[in-house]
This record gives C-alpha cells, structure tokens and sequence, in this order.
C-alpha cells in the first residue's frame, strides 16, 4: 500500500515538473550563472586543477550571449561551473590519496 501511494506521488510531481511552461532564459539568468561559474573556478584555479575546458566554455557562453541566445550561454556557463566543481573534487581527492601512494 505505501509503495502505491509513493508511486502516486511520484508520478503527480512528475507530471507538474513536466507541464510546467519552460521560461526562457534572460541577461540576468545567464549573468548569475557566469558569476557562479567564475567563482567556481577561481576555487579551482587557485587549487591547480583548473580544466582547459572551462575557458573555452566561458568564451562559447559569452559568445552565445551577445548573439541573444540566453539558454545556450546559460547552459554553458552551468557547464562551466560543473567542470570547475569537478576539478575542486579532484583536487580534494588528489590531496587525500597522494599519501596513500608513497611507498612507506
């Protein structure tokens, strides 16, 4: 019964997330996500990690902007943080492991 009821419930706030009218995304929308997107990997930067990727994602993003298409410079710029958050990962993960590899 209670497997039912989640699967119900599951399946109404599927339906709502779906039917929702997508806005598009706008100068301010696509101007947050780059300042999230900079932050990001200035965190990475500052920890050596930073991929080559991102700057050519930031560059696609600006270029996709200033030609109006805010949904692709937003997707960009989201890309970008992504890319920068894995790269901090890593770093985090490369500054715990690293001990583990020496040879005791």
């Amino acid at each position: 019964m209670k497997h039912k009821l989640t699967i119900l419930v599951f399946t109404l706030l599927t339906g709502l997330v779906l039917c929702t009218p997508v806005m598009a995304a706008n100068a301010a929308e696509y101007e947050s996500e780059l300042a999230k997107a900079r932050t990001t990997l200035l965190d990475a930067e500052s920890k050596v990690q930073l991929w080559s990727t991102s700057d050519i994602l930031l560059d696609d993003a600006a270029a996709a902007a200033a030609s109006g298409d805010f949904e692709l410079a937003v997707k960009l710029a989201i890309e970008a943080r992504l890319h920068g958050e894995l790269a901090v990962a890593t770093a985090e993960r490369e500054k715990t492991t690293w001990q583990k590899s020496v040879p005791k």
